[in-house]
């Protein structure tokens, strides 16, 4: 063996760039800190200047309330910060920054400059340093009220951490998405954003609906706009508010998923679970949703210090706040056609109303049921029309607006119903629309039959980690909802003696495992309500109306308002569109009208 080392205090300068690694992963991290500095101050406008990527220059301007000319060099200090005092402050913490290493991590591995002036101020003051030593000024400086910090040639100091910085539209990449993200949780705050002399981003303030849709637009894009569903739920001190994009309008890969809690961008696991869930009865398999959403609650009920770049929160109540969120979109996404999508006052809701996807197996069609499927047929409830006669206008109140989906005209290959609405023109995938028409009166009936258990002719009994077993002991109410008859069987064994009788064919010990490893992990579990909607989905498509079947036009009228009063009628059972809109724009289009 060698010699032991001995332990000794390590310098201020490897001790500042070791805390820099937390802070500052690379350019973005740098803009990150620096924009949520202004946040915090106030700012209502944020330049913010780069050159190569940020690696050779960032530079972020604002007009917040500046920083006295005594306190300077105490900004760039380690733990040194105005935005906490007592260590209660930590329970309710309402900015932004609060570390107070933000400043002190970014000098130690940059050449660097702050400045800044007060409004009280007749001038502004600079420090600066390389590698936060030796340390110059503060110095008069000519500026404007605000703060502008310079960060030059990042990492020039600790080479090992600039080689792992990627080429310079990646790093640029990243800090165009810092900025997405802040300007869309910041609309009143004018952000413009440079490369290399080029302007990106001219983002004016948006004060009112229209300039905040515009804002959207500019940062998401049209497709998402169109598709949107404003939301906004409140109950008692908790509301969440923002955008929800239709299903219809999805991604192949979980980019376009911005939720914000009291502010903060996040990326929690409990809070992307319960978004997962609202839309798993209306998305495509391997698909993901968008959305633009906003949850503000108690300062003191939720923890925003568990994480280092401060990405995860932890809530106070949990469960509460999972259920809260996946409820209010789920009711959002389940407006039928015929209603109206208006924002709303939520009740507190109670207990999970579970619906998720799992890859467990599920039982065959001839499991028992404690119901009978509803009556697929279509009811005749438009006035009788002979197809292709003019006289329906006649038979119709033309005073009274047309429904959504205005009235068929005629049936294309015995697939698709083409309809006129005040819009425009409207094609019906009429299988895909009438399963998820019987796909919801099955869905209804079974929660009105409730939950039915059919005892296993031979109990399973299964081994479980300790882990699981104090899992199953603090929800065995969940169990029981759902129609499981368990017990232990041993210090680490469970006897499962029934199981839901519409689920009776599915493997009992992989699906009570999958249920407590959700259960531990989010404090809730959708499964048996996704296995039952699984077995629903099949029976609703075995008993819906099959393409090539001809319908009278009294039968695709029917249709037509059943889809109107239908929940996420938009969509199928498998997530894809039963019906599209095209507008007269769009169909002048098509003919190059008015060219």
């Amino acid at each position: 063996m060698g010699q032991r080392p001995s332990i000794r205090l390590l310098s201020d300068q490897l001790a500042s760039q070791i805390a820099a690694g937390e802070v500052v992963e690379r350019p973005a991290s740098v803009v990150k800190e620096l924009v949520e500095n202004a946040l915090d101050a106030g700012a209502r406008r944020i330049d913010i200047e780069l050159q190569r990527g940020g690696v050779q220059r960032i530079q972020v301007s604002d007009d917040g309330m500046g920083i006295h000319q005594d306190e300077l060099l105490l900004a760039v200090s380690r733990h040194a910060t105005s935005k906490l005092i007592t260590a209660e402050d930590l329970r309710a913490i309402s900015t932004l920054g609060f570390r107070g290493e933000a400043l002190a991590s970014i000098s130690a591995v940059s050449r660097f400059e702050l400045a800044s002036r007060t409004a009280e101020a007749s001038s502004g003051f600079r420090v600066h340093a390389e590698g936060a030593l030796n340390w110059q000024g503060p110095a008069p400086v000519a500026m404007p009220q605000g703060t502008r910090v310079r960060v030059d040639d990042l990492f020039f100091n600790v080479p090992a951490r600039r080689k792992f910085l990627k080429t310079e539209r990646t790093e640029l990449g990243h800090i165009d998405e810092l900025v997405r993200r802040i300007a869309l949780a910041y609309p009143g705050v004018h952000l413009q954003l440079r490369h290399n002399g080029k302007l990106l981003h001219q983002l004016l303030p948006a004060q009112d609906e229209a300039s905040q849709l515009k804002r959207l637009q500019a940062l998401l894009g049209s497709g998402f706009v169109e598709a949107a569903l404003a939301v906004d739920f409140e109950s008692g001190p908790y509301r969440l508010h923002g955008w929800v994009a239709q299903p219809t309008f999805n991604r192949a890969q979980a980019d376009m998923q911005y939720f914000y809690v009291n502010g903060r961008m996040v990326r929690d696991k409990v809070l992307v679970h319960a978004l997962k869930q609202a839309y798993g009865d209306v998305l495509y398999h391997g698909r993901h949703p968008a959305y633009v959403l906003f949850l503000t609650l108690p300062a003191e009920e939720v923890d925003v210090n568990v994480h280092p770049a401060k990405l995860e929160v932890r809530f106070a109540n949990q469960r509460w706040v999972y259920d809260f969120v996946r409820h209010r979109i789920h009711q959002a996404l389940a407006a039928p056609v015929a209603k109206p999508r208006p924002t709303v006052s939520a009740p507190r809701p109670s207990t999970a109303q579970p619906e998720d996807k799992t890859n467990t197996a599920t039982a065959a069609l001839q499991a028992a049921l404690a119901f009978q499927q509803p009556d697929a047929s279509l009811k005749v409830a438009e006035p009788v029309v002979p197809f292709g006669d003019n006289s329906q206008k006649a038979m119709v109140d033309t005073d009274s607006p047309l429904p959504p989906l205005g009235f068929a005209k005629a049936q294309v290959h015995g697939v698709f119903i083409v309809a006129e609405n005040a819009q425009g023109m409207v094609l019906v995938d009429m299988h895909a629309a009438h399963e998820r028409i019987v796909y919801e009166r099955l869905k209804q009936q079974w929660l009105q039959q409730q939950v039915v258990s059919q005892p296993l002719l031979v109990p399973v009994v299964m081994s479980v980690a300790s882990a699981e077993m104090r899992t199953w002991e603090a929800h065995q109410q969940t169990f029981s909802r759902w129609g499981f008859h368990m017990e232990s069987a041993g210090p680490e064994q469970l006897r499962i003696n029934a199981v839901p009788a519409l689920l009776s064919q599915a493997p009992a010990d992989q699906l009570v495992r999958d249920m407590l490893s959700e259960l531990k992990q989010v404090g809730t579990t959708d499964l048996p309500q996704q296995l039952t909607n699984q077995m629903l989905s099949t029976m609703a498509c075995h008993g819906s109306i099959r393409a090539n079947r001809r319908l009278t036009l009294e039968e695709m009228n029917q249709l037509l308002r059943d889809i109107e009063a239908t929940e996420r009628s938009g969509q199928c059972n498998h997530g894809r569109p039963t019906w599209v809109q095209l507008d007269m724009q769009q169909l002048d289009r098509l003919f190059m009208r008015g060219r």
